[in-house]
Parts: structure tokens; sequence; C-alpha cells
């Protein structure tokens, strides 16, 4: 079974992770031998992503092409699981057992 890659997925994915490296659609098209409309139309799912510009990408973002391709339904998603990772830094001790807490609860209904 052919599966299709969802570009819009992909291209909010590059925008993401671009934003995380508090980096520019310029300076991200600079990075990989682009113009900056060319970016903003891939973050915009409006282009078919080439395998080898999505790895210059990938490059300049510090990041896999599994994170950007992975199956958003899938739990192991490692572009997720990133986005939590960052989301929970820096929180302090009362927050994280709360955190902890949520987790055992929603696992419950799994």
């Amino acid at each position: 079974m052919k599966q299709e890659l969802d570009f819009k997925q992909i291209g909010a994915r590059i925008q993401d992770y671009r934003n995380q490296n508090n980096m520019t659609q310029e300076q991200l098209a600079e990075h990989i031998g682009t113009n900056q409309k060319h970016i903003s139309k891939i973050e915009a799912g409006q282009l078919r992503i080439k395998l080898d510009t999505m790895y210059a990408i990938t490059k300049a973002l510090h990041i896999s092409i599994d994170i950007l391709t992975a199956d958003n339904d899938n739990s192991k998603d490692e572009a997720n699981l990133k986005l939590i990772l960052d989301d929970i830094r820096g929180m302090n001790a009362k927050q994280l057992k709360m955190l902890r807490e949520n987790i055992a609860t929603i696992k419950k209904f799994n």
C-alpha cells in the first residue's frame, strides 16, 4: 500500500523547527542555497519538497528526515516528543509532579 507524504504537515514541522532554532526563512534559505519565497512555499505545503532539499533543511535545522515525515498518529513520533520535551524543560518540581500525575491519568484512558 502506497502512503503519500503530507507536505502541509512537513512544511509545518519545518517551520516549527526553524522557529525553535531562532532562524528566519531568509537564514534557512541561505543555509540551503535557495530563496525565502521557496522556503515560504515549502512551509505552507504548496510544494512537493524534493528529497535533496529536505535533506539540506534537516541538516540546517539539526534534525533527521524521519522527524519531518513521521506519522503523527504514531505514539513514538519523535517530532511530538521533542516538542513536549522542550515544553517540559525549565519546569519546577511542583510542575513536574503535576505533569506526572496528569500523564498517569491520561494513560488510564488508553
